[in-house]
């Protein structure tokens, strides 16, 4: 549908960013369009699993790069998932910002009770460092 906009030049590369489960749904994207050539997920939700379409086992079909946030509440819950996406894109030869967030899940959305204007302000920036090299 995007592709069939007037405004949209579908040759140019594009990029995707998810919150919370949009995290997965990014790279699901990538994986789909291969013009998807950036993705961002902030707290992103079940990123690392034992299914073929988990995030971390779709990393070698990115044709990209990605940044992922991740919450510090989340990354308590599950300290090893950041190390096996390390490991995935490390493999994989995908560039690759994976960081942990001093901010809990959710702090991204202005309208979230987790918001941490700092620490989105931050995000944000980092999102338009991965997009300028598009």
């Amino acid at each position: 549908w995007l592709d069939r906009q007037k405004e949209v030049d579908p040759k140019r590369p594009a990029a995707s960013t998810g919150y919370c489960m949009g995290g997965p749904m990014t790279f699901l994207t990538a994986v789909a369009r291969p013009r998807v050539r950036a993705i961002a997920s902030f707290h992103g939700a079940g990123m690392v699993g034992d299914a073929p379409q988990s995030p971390d086992k779709l990393v070698p079909k990115l044709k990209g790069r990605a940044l992922i946030a991740i919450a510090q509440n989340d990354d308590a819950r599950a300290p090893a998932d950041k190390d096996a996406l390390r490991a995935a894109f490390a493999a994989a030869k995908v560039p690759a910002e994976i960081e942990v967030y001093p901010a809990n899940h959710g702090w991204c959305p202005p309208d979230s009770p987790a918001y941490d204007k700092v620490q989105a302000e931050r995000a944000w920036a980092r999102q338009l460092v991965l997009l300028k090299g598009l």
